[in-house]
């Protein structure tokens, strides 16, 4: 399995464990609320590493965010500093930031999370 999909397998599989549905890059237009949508964004290539950003939105339809606050500390509890090894790859998470973003529709809540993964490989 290449390195971007084993990495993509491993953030799925992480947010799978916190409640919500989990997508990646897109929802289907019917997912029901909450939900979190993943991306593997921007990378920079150094010698012994590649730091990648990994963004997690979350969405929820209510006009209370208490829900998408909830996930949003559990995701980041799950991701602070952890070590998500899969032989080759030996990816480590740090948070980098956390936004509430407002949306036209007063009825969605809206929150994104930043976090940056060391990714290391094994030669």
């Amino acid at each position: 399995m290449s390195k971007t999909k084993t990495l993509r397998k491993l953030a799925f599989d992480q947010l799978q464990t916190v409640p919500g549905g989990t997508y990646h890059k897109t929802a289907p237009k019917d997912a029901p609320y909450p939900y979190k949508v993943f991306t593997l964004t921007s990378a920079s290539f150094m010698d012994a590493r590649d730091d990648i950003a990994l963004d997690v939105d979350i969405w929820d339809r209510s006009i209370d965010p208490k829900a998408a606050e909830d996930i949003a500390d559990d995701v980041e509890t799950l991701f602070r500093e952890s070590n998500i090894p899969a032989p080759p790859l030996f990816p480590t998470i740090f948070r980098d930031g956390r936004y509430t973003l407002d949306d036209p529709d007063k009825n969605l809540q809206h929150i994104q999370l930043r976090f940056i993964v060391q990714l290391y490989e094994e030669d």
